[in-house]
């Protein structure tokens, strides 16, 4: 038995070593099982990649870096995958798709050329993405009407520049930048070919990309197709003094119906596409490794189930971190960096699910501890049946364009059972250009969209959104419990209008033991509105905190429709109560004198020193320090009278009003309400 066992030629797994500076392709097999005479080039790995077996590794040196695209030619087993990894000493091996442009030709002032074979769809000057060319620079121009998805009207922009050929990048509502081939310009009507099917709306921008005459700014660049030309704007430099490089590869790792393969320790630069682009495989691992400088996706995957990203770093895509589409179920995205991403227009793939950091809908889908950071649009966005975002760190988000979120979910087929827990959300800026307001700048921490369901979002923290910290918009039977929703423009915001046939009504809500804290006069504890009087059949609200810093503003405002007539108020929480019978036992708490707010994004607890007594929403009293368990918050005031009561009787009735002094320091910076709808 033995010797049929360990006869067999798969019966071991084997090791290949790679090194670009002293491998040779030349070399055999079974030589490349020797550290000492590896092969060179990725190019022999593929061509070798079939008669790899279950359980074999391949090691790129560290401290190398490896031209061209890896193409998984075979299946791994799943107690044995096939390993991609890294061997020696130094920084993780780099897998590169990037060329060095050399040969440089004036062309007119400023302007040269370059021979670029490859597609060209991003420069790279100095290591530094670059934005390509575009009029006007800045902004966007203005479309007065539209016809039909194939036309846009601008009576301003005349007939000075043909612009046929050139490529239209249009911003079609709020959350859609889509771009499209001009077929033909005049009299003001600039024709293009169809990009999505979304609309464009009438008074809203766009401007013109791909075209050598956008070129007059440092660092602007366009690639001419039928020329196979590279162009760049350097002014009076002489580019032969720069490096100056595009993609000689459009997706780094192209993974096609195979499985268990696993990918650790590797960096991968300069994908004109996407870094990996899986597609109908099974138990893809990546861990522990970097993309960065990638023209669509970092990673992008498609009908792959069990696929899990842990612990990468994805920096610089153009158009998203992570895209996993439904058929990506039992996926896990755990602890990874993703940050810098979607962050110029015009570059990002056109659609909705774009821009963003994570866009998942695959069922049982775990999003947890990832910190996001600097994202054009929504940070996670997120569906699927029982998956979950959990203590992840969103900041600066919804930057390119807007009416998204840190945490978006928007069901358009029905998914049930989903989660919200124990984020930290903080920084949602908005960008209104481009669109008919400007100002409105429509950033939301926590955005549960038209006809979703089934949603629980516990725990929570949210600040410094530029709109609202937790908006539901059309959705049904959402659990709201035990978050932190502090100094954003509102702070809980339940908006009907039910424009779509597919919308849902809001109903079966549950609002409970939440904090809802604001800091000026233009930020409402919660707002209200529907197109009809229904607001009390919203759903349940009770035992939350709400907290304004002057008694006579009125915290809750509502809209409604009665008798045909629009209906606009405003109450505080005793008014409220009356009103609707909702937050019976909340508690509405009134100016405040120093105010703290902190919170805690590491998976360890924080203790924060404190040089007063403080005290908290619930009555608790902090005297020399306070601790914050991980992914929680904390907001404490300080008043003498407020904390000798709260030592008298810890466990008064909290449905007493407590008042305060008028607040003398505050150690946040407040925002405004933006909401325009």
């Amino acid at each position: 038995m033995a010797v049929i066992l360990f006869g067999c030629n798969n019966s071991y797994a084997t090791t290949y070593y790679i090194s670009s500076s002293t491998g040779n392709d030349a070399y055999t097999d079974i030589q490349a099982h020797n550290p000492s005479t590896p092969w060179k080039s990725i190019n022999k790995l593929n061509v070798y990649f079939k008669s790899l077996g279950a359980g074999d590794s391949i090691l790129f040196k560290r401290g190398e870096t490896f031209y061209g695209a890896i193409t998984v030619a075979k299946s791994g087993a799943v107690f044995a995958p096939i390993y991609f990894g890294a061997y020696g000493n130094g920084n993780n091996p780099q897998i590169s798709g990037l060329t060095t442009l050399k040969n440089w030709k004036l062309v007119k002032n400023g302007v040269y050329e370059s021979p670029c074979v490859t597609d060209g769809s991003m420069l790279i000057l100095n290591g530094v993405q670059q934005a390509i060319g575009r009029y006007p620079n800045k902004g966007y121009l203005t479309y007065k009407s539209h016809q039909g998805n194939t036309s846009i009207i601008d009576n301003q922009s005349g007939d000075l520049t043909n612009w046929t050929g050139s490529e239209v990048v249009i911003r079609k509502n709020r959350w859609i930048i889509d771009k499209s081939t001009i077929t033909s310009n005049a009299g003001g009507v600039i024709t293009y070919a169809a990009g999505t099917k979304d609309m464009p709306t009438n008074g809203f921008g766009y401007f013109i990309q791909k075209n050598i005459k956008t070129l007059d700014q440092f660092g602007e660049w366009y690639y001419d197709a039928s020329r196979k030309m590279m162009m760049i704007y350097v002014g009076n430099k002489n580019p032969e003094n720069l490096v100056i490089k595009t993609n000689a590869e459009s997706n780094l790792v192209n993974i096609t119906k195979f499985n268990n393969i696993v990918f650790e320790n590797l960096s991968f630069i300069g994908a004109g596409n996407n870094a990996f682009n899986i597609t109908n495989s099974s138990k893809i691992t990546l861990r522990h490794c970097t993309t960065d400088l990638t023209g669509a996706d970092a990673i992008s995957a498609s009908y792959s189930p069990f696929l899990a990203i842990q612990n990468c770093i994805l920096n610089h895509s153009l158009s998203g971190g992570v895209n996993m589409d439904a058929g990506c179920v039992n996926s896990a995205v755990i602890n990874n960096e993703i940050k810098n991403t979607g962050l110029i227009p015009g570059l990002g793939k056109s659609g909705s699910g774009t821009y963003e950091a994570i866009t998942s809908f695959g069922d049982n889908t775990q999003i947890e501890r990832n910190k996001i950071d600097s994202t054009g649009y929504n940070g996670v966005y997120f569906g699927g049946t029982s998956s979950y975002v959990k203590n992840n760190y969103i900041t600066y988000f919804c930057l390119t364009k807007d009416d998204g979120a840190g945490i978006y979910i928007g069901d358009w087929s029905k998914t049930m059972s989903k989660r919200v827990v124990g984020n930290i959300i903080m920084h949602g800026i908005g960008n209104g250009a481009g669109t008919t307001f400007p100002l409105s700048l429509q950033a939301e921490g926590i955005y549960i969209d038209d006809n979703t369901e089934s949603v629980a979002i516990t725990g929570n923290t949210v600040s410094l959104c530029a709109n609202n910290g937790i908006k539901i918009h059309n959705a049904k039977d959402i659990n709201i419990y035990g978050n932190t929703v502090f100094n954003n423009g509102v702070q809980l915001r339940l908006e009907q209008d039910h424009y779509l046939e597919t919308s849902t009504y809001i109903r079966n809500n549950n609002i409970r033991n939440n904090t809802f804290f604001s800091l000026n006069d233009l930020q409402p504890n919660a707002k209200f509105s529907s197109q009809q009087d229904d607001i009390i059949s919203f759903g349940q609200i009770d035992s939350n905190y709400y907290c304004q810093l002057k008694k006579e503003i009125s915290a809750i405002m509502a809209s409604t429709v009665k008798n045909g007539k629009g209906v606009n108020q405003t109450y505080n929480l005793t008014r409220w109560k009356t009103a609707y019978g909702k937050d019976q036992f909340s508690i509405e708490l009134l100016p405040y004198q120093d105010i703290m707010f902190e919170f805690n994004v590491t998976n360890e607890v924080r203790t924060i020193k404190l040089d007063k007594p403080y005290v908290d929403v619930h009555h608790n009293v902090y005297k020399d320090k306070v601790s914050i368990d991980p992914f929680s918050s904390i907001i404490l005031v300080a008043n003498e009278q407020t904390i000798a009561k709260s030592e008298q009787n810890n466990s008064a009735d909290k449905k007493e009003i407590a008042a305060y002094n008028v607040p003398q320091k505050v150690v946040v910076a407040a925002v405004a309400a933006n909401d325009e709808r």
